[in-house]
């Protein structure tokens, strides 16, 4: 496919730009392992800073969801079937009865009853046991529903899978994504948690912030590694995951199990409205950040920084949309807009219908 065939997304892309929804953007297509379209766009931090390149790191935010902490448990729940549905009280048995029954499954599912975010930084962690602390917290929260019953997103559920991951496995979050997931992809380099060192390539979120300070700060408060947030990223090394998990979707050998990839990937939330799969989130119906042309299989998710990830298994297609749209404020919600209109305009032009 030529580039030309994309120059309606590209257009919206040098738009959002000039309207200052962001200072620095990546958007990348990829359809059957190939690379069709990946450009970057504007500068890491606005007039004065470098401009971006296809190695600039973005703040991934919550796409370490599913590029991380998802991917982890893929690997741990094809080595140890039964885990999804092992009851918190194994890894935090002094936590409170209501919330001893709730599952890994149901923390992936967004329908464990916690509520969906708390700023545990505005408290003194302590260090080194910051964690437990965190985790206290956590567990201390009242449910806003019973477990099981909806689907509401937590970045607490995400939390919690974070720490009962590197209790199982003996292995820091960030150390097991590498050795597990982005090292065999090719990727370590470029999906990185804490990326000292790498702050000329590092897109900004705030403008008082130092490069690679993680922009959520309840990550930050926990040393910028946590099972929502913390991921930094190319356009690329987000593509060489999505790449992987569409490629066990089709069967074909990865570093995942296919039927794991499969229930992953598959619509968990239990309300019939719902969307939610197992990390994952699915198209909704109706106002869905992938807007209105990726088939009803298509699995993806979304970061408070900008940033967005949709994969289609029906149309063998990939778009990574990456952009630091805090760092004009975070207030500023017009991504949520602009998101589907890139995605329209992408699809068309891979020809959906």
């Amino acid at each position: 496919m030529a580039q030309t065939e994309l120059n309606h997304a590209h257009q919206l892309m040098l738009r959002g730009l000039d309207e200052k929804i962001f200072t620095a953007a990546a958007l990348l297509v990829a359809r059957s392992d190939a690379t069709v379209f990946h450009e970057t766009y504007g500068t890491l931090g606005g007039p004065g800073t470098a401009k971006t390149d296809p190695h600039t790191l973005f703040d991934l935010a919550s796409l370490t969801k599913v590029l991380a902490t998802t991917p982890c448990w893929m690997v741990l729940a094809a080595e140890k079937p039964g885990v999804l549905d092992t009851p918190l009280e194994k890894w935090f048995p002094w936590g409170p009865d209501d919330k001893r029954c709730i599952t890994p499954r149901q923390l992936l599912a967004h329908s464990s009853g916690l509520p969906a975010w708390w700023p545990y930084y505005l408290l003194t962690l302590p260090n080194p046991d910051r964690r437990r602390f965190t985790a206290e917290q956590i567990l201390a929260e009242p449910l806003q529903s019973d477990p099981g019953a909806e689907s509401l997103y937590s970045d607490l559920g995400f939390m919690l899978l974070g720490f009962i991951i590197e209790d199982e496995t003996g292995q820091s979050l960030d150390a097991l994504a590498a050795r597990r997931i982005f090292e065999p992809l090719g990727a370590a380099d470029d999906l990185r948690f804490r990326p000292q060192g790498e702050e000329a390539r590092i897109a900004l979120t705030r403008p008082e912030d130092a490069p690679g300070l993680v922009n959520d700060l309840n990550a930050r408060a926990l040393g910028g590694v946590a099972g929502h947030a913390g991921l930094f990223g190319t356009a690329a090394a987000v593509a060489r995951v999505a790449a992987e998990v569409l490629r066990s979707l089709h069967g074909r050998p990865t570093i995942f199990d296919s039927a794991v990839t499969r229930m992953f990937c598959t619509k968990a939330d239990p309300t019939p409205d719902g969307s939610r799969a197992l990390g994952f989130d699915t198209c909704s119906p109706e106002g869905s950040s992938s807007g209105r042309f990726f088939s009803a299989r298509s699995v993806g998710h979304t970061g408070f920084t900008g940033t967005s990830l949709w994969m289609d298994p029906e149309q063998d297609v990939i778009v990574v949309l990456l952009t630091n749209r805090v760092f004009m404020g975070e207030a500023d919600t017009r991504i949520k807009s602009f998101r589907p209109r890139v995605h329209d305009a992408v699809m068309e032009a891979m020809g959906s219908p």
